[in-house]
């Protein structure tokens, strides 16, 4: 019988990789808190205000770039294009880590709205 978290450990890190990564699936299925990916809230509440600056930049300047690839850091421009990959690309180049790129279409809600 395990009587502690080390026994535990010690179990787990003798079982097969299959059988380990599936321990850790179900570890995670009884999560009762999202996972962050070591985000801290700070962060995660950063990034949603960066979302919300970019979805109301969207709404403000979608006639002007109607058509085109845009990727934005908040209400920045970063790039913008008629190649979603080249300004992914050019964003990367720029330093931006993961682009939040959306293709602007004047004639729809952004974002799938209702």
């Amino acid at each position: 019988m395990i009587q502690s978290v080390e026994q535990l450990a010690e179990t787990v890190k003798a079982l097969p990789q299959s059988d380990r990564d599936r321990f850790l699936e179900l570890i995670e299925s009884g999560r009762t808190e999202p996972k962050s990916n070591g985000a801290t809230r700070t962060e995660l509440d950063e990034s949603i205000a960066r979302f919300k600056k970019a979805e109301h930049w969207i709404r403000t300047h979608k006639d002007e770039y109607d058509g085109q690839w845009v990727c934005l850091y908040g209400d920045q421009l970063i790039a913008h294009g008629l190649d979603g990959k080249k300004v992914f690309d050019e964003a990367r180049a720029k330093g931006i880590e993961s682009p939040f790129i959306e293709r602007i279409n004047a004639n729809e809600l952004p974002f799938g709205g209702w």
